[in-house]
C-alpha cells in the first residue's frame, strides 16, 4: 500500500472570502503529510465558490512540495488556447505540481447558458479542447480546423514544466465515451460517488479500453473524490454531510444508501478504503462535507489515525 495518496480538497472550508484561511487550509494539509491539494469548481451562481485556477496559483504560493489539482475543471466551458496558456503558466509557476482534472460537468443548465455554451455541445468541446490543449504544450506550430477552434500556424509561447504536460485525469461517469476520452487524452480518471464494486468495474473498462488502443496502464492513475465526515457512527455523519452539502450547493442532498462516502468512525473509514484500495484506486481526494469550523481539526484526526495504515 506504499502508492496510496491522498489529498484535501478546499470546498467545504469555512471562510472563502478569508485569505489567512485558506493559506492555513493549504499549509496545514502540507504539514499533516497529504499528498496533494485540490479545489473543485462550480459555477452555479448561487453557490459561493473561488475560481479554481486561481486558487491553485494560491496554494502553490503558500506550498513547498504538495500537488496541486483541481476536480475537476469544467473544459467546455473555457477557450482552449487560453487554457492552455493558463495551465503552462500555473505548472511553471508551481515548480512542476499541477495536476489538472477535467470532465463535461453535470445537466444542470444554469451554469453552461451563462457561459454561451449548449448541453449538447459538452462532449465535442471537451474532446476538442483537449486535442487543441495538448498540441500546443509540444512548442511546435499548431494548425486545428475544428467545430470550436480554428486557427493556423500557432505557437504556445511558453510550455509546461512537466513533460509532455501536467497529469491530466478525466472525471465523470462511467459511460463508454468518458471512459474512452480518459484512455485518448488522460493519464488518470478519477469518479465520484460510486461504490467499490462499480468504481472497479470502471477501472476494469478503463483499463481494456486503454490495452486496446496500444496504451502502457501501468502508469495510469485510477482516483477517486469522496466526501468524509467524522462522527460517532456512519448514519450520524451521513445526516451531517447532508445538512452540509444541501447548505454548500442549495440542493436537495440525500446520500442515503450511498457507499462511496467517508462517514463515521475512523475506523469505519479506514475500512472503507480499504475497500477501494482492492479495487484498484491509489489516489483519495477527500472533499469536507463536516460543518467548516471542523475541516482541519478533522483532517488531523485523518492524518493521524487513518492514513498511517495506508504507508
Amino acid at each position: 500500500m506504499a502508492n496510496i495518496r491522498f489529498g484535501a480538497c478546499l470546498s467545504g472550508y469555512q471562510d472563502l472570502n478569508d485569505l489567512n484561511s485558506i493559506r492555513q487550509f493549504a499549509q496545514r494539509a502540507e504539514d499533516l503529510g497529504f499528498d496533494s491539494l485540490w479545489v473543485t469548481e462550480n459555477v452555479h451562481g448561487d453557490s459561493p465558490a473561488l475560481e479554481s485556477l486561481i486558487t491553485l496559483a494560491v496554494f502553490a504560493s503558500y506550498t513547498q512540495r504538495i500537488k496541486v489539482g483541481v476536480s475537476i475543471l469544467l473544459l467546455p466551458l473555457r477557450n482552449a488556447v487560453n487554457l492552455a496558456h493558463m495551465i503552462a503558466t500555473l505548472d511553471v509557476l508551481s515548480g512542476g505540481r499541477l495536476i489538472l482534472g477535467v470532465g463535461v460537468g453535470g445537466d444542470a443548465p444554469d451554469g453552461y447558458q451563462a457561459y454561451g455554451v449548449g448541453l449538447n455541445e459538452r462532449a465535442k468541446r471537451c474532446d476538442e479542447a483537449l486535442e487543441v490543449m495538448t498540441k500546443l504544450w509540444t512548442g511546435r506550430p499548431v494548425s486545428i480546423a475544428g467545430e470550436y477552434n480554428n486557427f493556423a500556424d500557432y505557437t504556445l509561447g511558453l510550455r509546461p514544466l512537466q513533460k509532455p504536460h501536467p497529469p491530466i485525469w478525466i472525471g465523470g461517469g462511467g459511460s463508454a465515451r468518458v471512459l474512452h476520452r480518459a484512455t485518448k487524452w488522460a493519464d488518470g480518471y478519477i469518479p465520484v460517488y460510486v461504490t467499490p464494486e462499480e468504481c472497479g468495474r470502471r477501472f476494469e473498462q478503463v483499463t481494456q479500453y486503454g490495452q486496446e488502443n496500444g496504451r502502457d496502464m501501468h502508469s495510469f492513475t485510477k482516483a477517486l473524490h469522496s466526501h468524509f465526515c467524522l462522527a460517532s457512527s456512519a448514519e450520524e455523519a451521513r445526516r451531517v454531510a447532508e445538512d452540509v452539502l444541501e447548505e454548500r450547493y442549495h440542493y436537495k442532498v440525500s446520500l442515503k444508501g450511498v457507499d462511496s462516502e467517508l462517514f463515521g468512525t475512523p475506523n469505519n473509514i479506514v475500512g472503507i478504503i480499504q475497500d477501494f484500495v482492492s479495487v484498484g484506486v491509489s489516489h483519495f481526494v477527500l472533499d469536507a462535507a463536516c460543518p467548516g469550523e471542523e475541516v482541519l481539526s478533522q483532517l488531523e484526526i485523518i492524518a493521524r489515525e487513518v492514513l498511517p495504515n495506508f504507508r
